[in-house]
């Protein structure tokens, strides 16, 4: 007997986003400036944890480590994601949650609906770490398979200039950046 899944989402309400966040990023030398990140704590509180904790995880000294911060965005393409989080290898293939190698969907409540939708990345079902995307323009066909935990806060002019200039960043092979976009602060 087949069963059937009903998928019950929820428009962008500022109630939903119950914690804020931000990243500071550069490109190459240059500073690009600072997302700020509103964070659905009560509608995905173990992705939200799971994120909060890494961003605050110091690491990178020796070039590895567990969390954020001096990690890089290893593939951006424009119209549609930024995406990083690998904080091991730095090319897609890398991270961890801090629940362990992986962690199952929570839910699929909050939608891609609209662009700055901060969402994990993962390589099937359950099988989320610590990579995540930020995309840019609503992309509705990744709903049900993407945990959406969070949102850019595109009210904030800085961070809706930096978004954009994530976008333009000049990609090569793989849709990999030209030049290093990393985590400055966080």
């Amino acid at each position: 007997r087949p069963s059937i899944i009903i998928i019950i989402q929820q428009q962008y309400n500022p109630v939903n986003m119950s914690q804020r966040a931000y990243l500071t990023l550069a490109y190459g030398p240059q500073k690009l400036g600072t997302l700020r990140l509103l964070v659905a704590t009560n509608v995905v509180p173990k992705t939200a944890h799971n994120f909060l904790t890494l961003l605050q995880q110091q690491q990178r000294t020796s070039g590895d480590g567990d969390g954020y911060l001096n990690s890089t965005f290893h593939r951006i393409i424009r119209g549609f994601m930024v995406q990083g989080g690998d904080f091991d290898r730095g090319d897609g293939t890398g991270g961890r949650s801090v629940y362990g190698a992986s962690f199952a969907d929570e839910n699929f409540v909050l939608g891609h609906d609209d662009r700055g939708v901060l969402a994990m990345a993962n390589s099937g079902p359950d099988t989320n770490g610590s990579q995540f995307y930020i995309t840019f323009r609503p992309t509705p066909h990744l709903d049900g398979r993407h945990v959406v935990f969070g949102r850019v806060d595109l009210a904030d002019a800085e961070s809706a200039a930096v978004l954009d200039a994530l976008e333009r960043v000049s990609t090569g092979r793989d849709d990999r950046p030209k030049m290093v976009v990393k985590i400055i602060d966080c």
